[in-house]
């Protein structure tokens, strides 16, 4: 939660600068890519920390291209596999994984 605020308040300080610089309907056309980007390097972060980032990243893993197929995780031990029980504990408690 800390980190997301830094985050907020980061992204508010860039945008009030670039509105004082920068006249009104200028400003709009360069904060607005600004935050977007900003989004993105952040989301993209993120992934990377949980481990998903080399899926291609971006967008492309959300629109279906990942494509291949679903794994799932072990509830008991966190083992990544493909279906039926776990090779690892034999635990059938299991959630998708795409």
């Amino acid at each position: 939660m800390a980190n997301m605020m830094l985050w907020i308040m980061v992204s508010l300080a860039i945008s009030i600068g670039v509105s004082f610089i920068v006249p009104f309907p200028y400003s709009l056309a360069v904060v607005i890519p600004i935050f977007i980007g900003m989004s993105y390097f952040i989301r993209r972060r993120q992934m990377q920390r949980m481990g998903m980032g080399g899926q291609g990243g971006g967008f492309g893993s959300m629109l279906g291209g990942g494509g291949g197929g679903v794994n799932y995780i072990c509830i008991s031990c966190g083992h990544k596999f493909k279906g039926g029980a776990c090779p690892r504990c034999g635990s059938k408690m299991k959630k998708a994984d795409f």
